[in-house]
């Protein structure tokens, strides 16, 4: 089995910055056909390029999440999806299914989440795994049967490209986060940290648990934050964890296409 996850709104959100914009009282169906074309002959060629045995498009629903549970302002500072983005996505789902692809959602989770519980399974079960999309929080899966894929770049984030965004190796990902915080997700990790100082901390102590047991050796006026911040990047971890154990109840056996390579 080869399966392809696409990162169905990250794709979407793609294509459409790439398209030039227009009022939101001047959006047309004309531009709606055109967004949702985009899309659908995006996916096809990633298709032809990949040759999956299976393939979904997961996406997200509205509302919280069990990260919300955790921080109630999760991501509060995000702006609401353009509505020629929100009147098109029946049309992209359409036209994606056209494609043999179907598309899957989950209340309460995220579409990473659902990703990753889908590429965990397929991988224990000695299947190949692709991830169709640009977030780099999804290469904290790699190994050596999942793969992360930039369709845009076209080219597969390995681990090199994430020890030259994050400084660590892909499963430390989420321990950099957590004492980077990120503000456009609404969290807060600890003051005067960035990538760089998270990197070189979780470096030299080995992990984001080792790093506040070891506050004792960490010089300077970063240890003082540390101290002090120590519940925000505490609570951050789990947030930038991908649950890799979702009851998702479908058989992957409905999710097999055919395409014309």
């Amino acid at each position: 089995m080869k399966l392809l996850l696409v990162d169905g709104l990250n794709l979407v959100r793609r294509i459409y910055s790439a398209i030039p914009q227009v009022p939101e009282q001047a959006i047309t169906p004309e531009q709606i056909e055109k967004l949702s074309n985009s899309c659908g002959l995006s996916l096809a060629r990633a298709l032809n390029f990949h040759q999956p045995s299976h393939c979904i498009a997961v996406f997200e629903q509205h509302g919280n999440t069990w990260r919300h549970s955790l921080l109630p302002q999760y991501k509060e500072n995000r702006s609401a999806m353009p509505r020629l983005l929100q009147e098109s996505m029946p049309f992209i789902c359409s036209k994606f299914l056209a494609s043999g692809v179907k598309s899957f959602e989950l209340s309460g989770y995220e579409a990473d989440d659902l990703i990753a519980t889908f590429a965990t399974r397929v991988s224990m079960n000695l299947g190949n795994v692709v991830i169709l999309t640009t977030d780099r929080i999804q290469c904290q899966l790699l190994s050596e049967k999942i793969r992360v894929y930039d369709h845009f770049s076209a080219r597969y984030l390995d681990e090199t490209v994430i020890l030259d965004k994050f400084g660590v190796t892909p499963d430390l990902i989420p321990d950099v986060m957590a004492l980077a915080g990120d503000s456009s997700l609404s969290i807060q990790g600890v003051r005067s940290v960035g990538i760089k100082t998270a990197a070189r901390l979780v470096n030299e102590y080995g992990s984001l648990a080792e790093v506040f047991e070891s506050l004792d050796s960490v010089k300077g006026s970063i240890a003082s934050h540390l101290a002090e911040d120590r519940h925000h990047a505490e609570l951050a971890y789990p947030l930038f964890c991908l649950k890799v154990d979702v009851v998702l109840g479908i058989n992957l056996k409905d999710y097999r296409v055919d395409f014309e390579s």
